[in-house]
């Protein structure tokens, strides 16, 4: 429903303009980026989120089996959209508690996935920016599908943000798609594509996140492969 809508196939077919200047044919189509218009534009920011959700549904298996969340108390969700990873958690791990930050667009959203699931009493939605501030406390901060919607100096910003907010025993979960080396087909290498027409993001390969994550005063210690087209790249401060 997503990619069929006239809102983003108008964008694909654009592709040219981001193939000549880099930037991305979504601007070019509606005049600002795709953040600021679903915030005026609640049915499609509605479509967009439960299309992130729906990410969510097919890679959070593959992420709970290949990476061991036991140990952790507080979950925070940065750019969580309406929380469907969490929810997830919070389902497998009865003592996990958790917060969702994104923006208010998403607040409606998560706050009803929250309910249908029982999980109210564990779990909040904070309405924030992730440029700017991330909610304190966390022994683990997850940003899923978050980091390739945005150019370095914006991926420094949020992997600061969460930086400040992180005590030095907490870690931080990046999960994305990595580009493998080499020119061979990778679903990652056409999901590349796909972000740089809506958003002027980009994937990254495993060395472009170590340098990254090292600049933001973490150390990456683990990329851990899933079931799925997404890996989960641990750092610590």
């Amino acid at each position: 429903m997503l990619y069929g809508d006239e809102v983003f196939w108008k964008v694909y077919g654009q592709m040219l303009h981001s193939v000549r200047t880099g930037e991305p044919a979504f601007d070019h189509c509606h005049g600002e980026p795709l953040f600021s218009y679903l915030e005026k534009h609640p049915a499609t920011a509605s479509m967009f989120y439960e299309a992130m959700s729906g990410f969510s549904d097919q890679e959070t298996a593959a992420i709970l089996a290949a990476y061991d969340f036991s140990e952790l108390a507080t979950v925070v969700d940065v750019g969580g959209g309406h929380g469907a990873l969490l929810a997830a958690l919070l389902k497998t791990y009865r003592n996990m508690r958790g917060v969702i930050l994104d923006v208010e667009a998403a607040a409606e959203g998560s706050q009803q996935l929250l309910v249908n699931a029982n999980l109210t009493e564990r779990a909040s939605f904070v309405a924030g920016d992730f440029f700017r501030t991330v909610p304190p406390e966390g022994d683990v901060y997850l940003l899923k599908s978050v980091l390739h919607n945005w150019d370095e100096d914006s991926v420094l910003r949020i992997l600061r943000s969460c930086r400040r907010a992180m005590a030095d025993h907490a870690r931080l979960l990046v999960i994305e798609r990595v580009i493998p080396p080499g020119n061979a087909p990778a679903e990652a290498k056409l999901f590349d594509i796909n972000m740089l027409v809506m958003l002027g993001g980009r994937e990254r390969t495993s060395d472009e996140y170590r340098s990254l994550l090292t600049a933001a005063g973490f150390n990456l210690t683990d990329t851990v492969p899933t079931n799925s087209d997404v890996f989960v790249i641990e750092a610590t401060p």
